[in-house]
């Protein structure tokens, strides 16, 4: 049984107190034919909805198995939508899924339906549990955004404090380095950038210790866009020479549009634009795809180079590197990419079909997630194991630097 009544308490009181409005969606599974309710495909139904919310929203699950999602305006309804029709397809052996708007959704509008919404909660909370046969068992269930009880919740307020203070804030004690490799059979990987960036973890514990800057999605990509221009004049401003060539920065559309980014490029050589890559995420670009294609034509135009960061190998196969016109692909590493390539040949496909040298693997910490990719021709790779590889070669040497924002 899941049962995250408290989380969800948690979080809806704290994006209340934001003061931003956002939506949240009932899913009412519990009026789903028990014997259709398995385990793993609840898992799968809220790892599909965390895929599509991202930064921008979170899913709970209740004890009577009700999901409830709730998303920011940032949020395109028919991204909802999509992943709706995905949902109800699972249940498609119950004759009430032919309706699911009707009987099996209901839509609340916070602030303005919040008591409506808690009573519903609650009432969920007084009712019977559903138990797992005889043994009662527990659902194992991991949420991406862990808030932790002991830390307070990032407010508007505290958002100002922070955006104030990083006009003043020094990044020296904060950047960490990490190379990206090419690696092609038994040779040893050549350095093709070192990434630069700035720990968001690091950053919160010197600016505001004690707060989880990521417990508040809306107001944490609202950080990221200060943070951005704060990292483009820091960029502009560098003397040593590091940052002219051959690095990437991780920022939003909204950024890259922003009068600060202009003031950026008149910073760069025009001839080494082009090895220069800004990397974006995929939340922000379906977004709002309008912006994003602006942002690509007007970036590339100038000759920079983009990269779609974040993919998974549950997002990969919605992503079309060439219809969107993205140069690279940032491929996660994680455990069981290599038994869902083996399962799935659409998944395969796509993969391969993502262009030489076109697809970086990341977070590679161990020599399995080498081995693997190298039998889909992937070339470029990124993470600690790579790092040790690099260590027991001291002529490698940096040749360019990224500098990006992690969460």
């Amino acid at each position: 049984m899941i049962n995250q009544e408290e989380p969800l308490r948690n979080y809806l009181t704290g994006q209340i107190k934001s003061g931003q409005p956002f939506t949240v969606l009932q899913l009412k599974i519990s009026l789903i034919d028990e014997a259709l309710r398995k385990d793993s495909l609840l898992n799968t139904i809220i790892n599909g909805f965390y895929d599509v919310l991202a930064l921008y929203g979170q899913a709970f699950c209740l004890k009577n198995d009700d999901i409830f999602i709730i998303y920011s305006p940032k949020i395109n309804d028919n991204t909802i939508r999509a992943a709706l029709i995905k949902t109800w397809m699972h249940f498609s052996a119950d004759k009430k899924t032919m309706q699911p708007e009707k009987l099996l959704e209901k839509t609340y509008r916070l602030p303005d339906d919040k008591e409506a919404l808690m009573f519903e909660i609650s009432r969920i909370g007084k009712g019977p549990s559903r138990e797992l046969g005889d043994k009662k068992e527990k659902r194992k269930f991991v949420a991406p955004f862990v808030f932790d009880k002991n830390q307070k919740l990032f407010t508007p307020e505290m958002l100002a404090r922070v955006s104030k203070a990083l006009q003043n804030t020094d990044f020296s004690n904060m950047i960490r380095r990490q190379s990206v490799c090419i690696i092609l059979e038994e040779a040893q990987p050549q350095p093709l950038f070192e990434e630069v960036f700035v720990s968001i973890a690091d950053l919160g514990e010197s600016i505001l210790p004690g707060v989880s800057l990521t417990a508040t999605p809306w107001l944490f990509q609202d950080l990221t866009e200060t943070l951005d221009k704060r990292v483009l004049n820091s960029v502009s401003r560098h003397d040593d020479g590091a940052f002219t060539h051959d690095f990437s920065l991780n920022l939003n559309i909204s950024t890259i549009l922003s009068e600060e980014f202009r003031e950026f490029d008149d910073n760069i050589r025009s001839g080494m634009k082009n090895t220069i890559v800004l990397e974006l995420q995929p939340i922000d670009i379906f977004s709002d795809l309008r912006s994003y294609l602006t942002a690509r034509d007007y970036a590339q135009n100038l000759g920079y180079k983009i990269c779609i960061d974040g993919i998974t190998y549950k997002t990969l196969k919605f992503i079309d590197r060439e219809r969107l016109a993205a140069d690279y692909i940032k491929l996660t590493w994680n455990q069981d990419l290599p038994f869902a390539l083996q399962e799935d040949a659409a998944l395969t496909e796509k993969l391969l079909n993502i262009g030489p040298n076109r697809a970086i693997l990341c977070r590679v910490d161990d020599e399995e997630a080498l081995l693997v990719a190298r039998k889909y021709n992937i070339t470029l790779f990124q993470g600690r194991y790579i790092q040790h590889l690099l260590s027991k070669n001291p002529r490698n040497r940096r040749v360019g630097t990224t500098l990006l924002h992690k969460y």
